[in-house]
């Protein structure tokens, strides 16, 4: 899957130790894939045009996923009252993947920590 814009870490968050940036961008596409149920053809295709395709073909398949990748609802909305269908995908697409740049942040974070506990006892 491609991506139109580069897949960036929030400001001043940096990477858990020992995770290489590639390491990172294969998470949070397979966090994409997971939270769109994206099949093999699907992820052939960049994902603000699928995400443009998607809205206009299966709006609730969109909706769910939004919900399992946890977007937020207001964000959402304002998202789809932009008219330019482009745009409307675009920025969508653009917010998923921040949304599945911090959950896969905070699964790794979550998990360094569970690591680091369970070796204090």
């Amino acid at each position: 899957m491609t991506f139109s814009s580069e897949i960036s870490l929030p400001e001043g968050v940096s990477l858990p130790a020992g995770m290489l940036f590639g390491e990172f961008q294969q998470a949070v596409f397979a966090q994409i894939v997971k939270d769109f149920q994206l099949d093999e053809k699907e992820t052939q295709v960049p994902f603000n045009v699928w995400m443009e395709n998607a809205i206009r073909s299966n709006p609730d398949r969109v909706h769910a996923s939004f919900y399992r990748l946890d977007l937020g609802e207001e964000t959402m909305n304002n998202a789809l009252k932009i008219e330019d269908s482009s745009m409307r995908s675009t920025l969508l697409a653009e917010q998923s993947i921040q949304r599945a740049v911090l959950k896969v942040l905070t699964r790794f974070n979550y998990a360094l920590k569970n690591r680091l506990i369970s070796k204090k006892n």
